[in-house]
């Protein structure tokens, strides 16, 4: 093993630079990738559903909830192998190589869904798209946390989500604009990809992390960073060795001596608990949920379109506090309001469609769900998990944690409409809301406050902090046994 020599703690000033703005951009575009390939489907499921429309290019016309179920989560599907495969490819290929071949999933996928001739074959270019948005799910965070300072870390993680939330705010815009044209809106997944690809391949570096464990000795990054300033020097912390084996076997030796476990149950319990919140039933659903409480199909389309806005705007909000704040009290403040949220949208649907009160309670508490979940539950998750893993099982592990998120995402979505057909749409959305107060004892519990701290110091705290909930579960237990006794 090489060692490393005891640096200073990076200065917190004096990073910003023309280059690292370019650098959040391009790299935000695998997110806007994934927004826009994951929302896009909302605005075309009106066109293709025989229930809403005549059918816009009849050779795909949807009749049954469980064939658009399918069409919907054929993405996910996807998504859970793309975030799998994809900690294995970081792992030896490097971050940066990643996130670039990345974009070929999302060009053929996207090309592949507009000319699709039938629903076969749009479910598996749906599951193509899959591959990149899992991987980009998977990869994005864990390479900008590597490159830029700690001090930054969070707001630069924000950031990345607010162009995912610019991904799903365009594709509710090209979904209006288009009208009909659906096949359009899916071509259009093409271009933002070609331009990573390009722009990317010109100005981002390779993971300094990454490149650490192939040469010891000094930081590695390039043209974001001087090489051989404090920030860079004090932010590549790798412990600079190289396993002869895989990744996910280093990750299952971890699991077994029990190292990671506490980052594990951290990173995935939070990506689940999101899922589990209903935040994909009220994208992926958001224009479809509108019209069963009065809205028509083109203003549900404009209305999800604008609360995206919104949405993207309390994303930059927290991405200017999360480094000051900190992570949890931000995710405390934005889960309290999605509680409050989905207790109204469920109380909406208690409501007659035909009453008043029903469409405008859907629409503010829908439009409050989505902006409190941008503060909390939406980006922070992707910050947490990429920082609570140990430097050598780091890719695997949040590879991993997407791939359960993915797994998650896909039953929530493909399980609303039989489950509204069960037990109604106000039983759904409490029960969503149940989650979401599940989700406020997990963050308190178990989730260590990693702002301003290392990516070795958030490790330690987080296996640290989860002892700790460890044993205050266990305490809690035994008082509740004692007391039933």
């Amino acid at each position: 093993m090489w060692e490393r020599k005891a640096v200073e703690p990076a200065p917190t000033t004096s990073y910003s630079s023309r280059r690292m703005v370019a650098l959040i951009l391009v790299t935000g575009l695998s997110l806007f990738n994934f927004g826009y390939n994951s929302a896009n489907i909302g605005g075309v499921l009106l066109y293709l559903d025989s229930s809403q429309t005549a059918c816009s290019q009849k050779a795909i016309c949807l009749s049954s909830p469980l064939m658009k179920g399918v069409l919907v989560s054929s993405c996910l599907v996807g998504a859970v192998l793309g975030a799998l495969f994809a900690g294995t490819l970081a792992a030896q290929q490097g971050p940066r190589t990643t996130l670039l071949m990345n974009n070929v999933f999302f060009i053929v996928g996207s090309i592949s869904s507009a000319l699709a001739p039938g629903i076969l074959s749009l479910i598996l270019s749906r599951c193509i798209l899959g591959l990149g948005v899992g991987s980009a799910s998977a990869i994005t965070h864990v390479y900008i946390g590597e490159v830029v300072p700690a001090e930054r870390r969070g707001e630069h993680g924000a950031l990345l989500v607010v162009l995912g939330t610019g991904g799903i705010l365009v594709a509710n815009l090209v979904s209006w604009c288009m009208a009909e044209h659906w096949r359009w809106v899916f071509a259009f997944g093409a271009v933002p990809a070609m331009l990573q690809l390009l722009w990317g391949s010109v100005i981002m570096p390779e993971s300094p992390h990454w490149k650490a464990r192939l040469q010891p000795g000094r930081c590695l990054c390039r043209k974001c960073q001087d090489a051989d300033s404090p920030e860079c020097i004090a932010n590549s912390e790798a412990p600079c060795f190289m396993e002869s084996s895989g990744a996910w076997f280093n990750l299952l030796k971890s699991v077994r001596t029990g190292r990671a476990v506490p980052p594990l149950i951290i990173g995935g319990g939070l990506h689940v608990l999101a899922q589990a919140t209903g935040i994909n039933v009220v994208i992926y659903y958001g224009p479809k949920m509108l019209t069963l409480v009065g809205f028509a199909s083109s203003t549900a389309v404009f209305v999800s379109t604008t609360i995206s806005l919104f949405q993207m705007g309390s994303t930059i909000l927290l991405a200017r506090l999360v480094d000051r704040l900190g992570r949890k009290p931000m995710s405390f403040i934005g889960l309290s309001c999605m509680l409050v949220s989905l207790c109204g949208i469920a109380f909406s649907y208690l409501l007659p469609p035909s009453h008043r009160a029903a469409s405008w309670l859907a629409l503010i508490s829908c439009f409050a769900f989505r902006v409190a979940f941008s503060v909390s539950l939406g980006p922070l998750p992707y910050i947490i998990a990429a920082e609570v893993f140990p430097e050598d099982i780091r890719a695997p592990g949040v590879s991993l944690c997407l791939a359960v998120k993915w797994v998650a995402n896909f039953v929530v979505s493909l399980t609303w409409l039989p489950l509204a057909e069960a037990v109604s749409l106000a039983g759904t959305f409490a029960l969503y809301g149940l989650m979401c107060a599940l989700a406020i004892c997990f963050l308190a519990t178990y989730v260590p406050e990693t702002s301003g701290k290392t990516l070795g110091q958030a490790s330690r705290i987080a296996m640290t902090k989860m002892e700790d909930g460890a044993s205050f579960g266990a305490h809690g237990a035994r008082q509740v046994y004692r007391s039933c006794g």
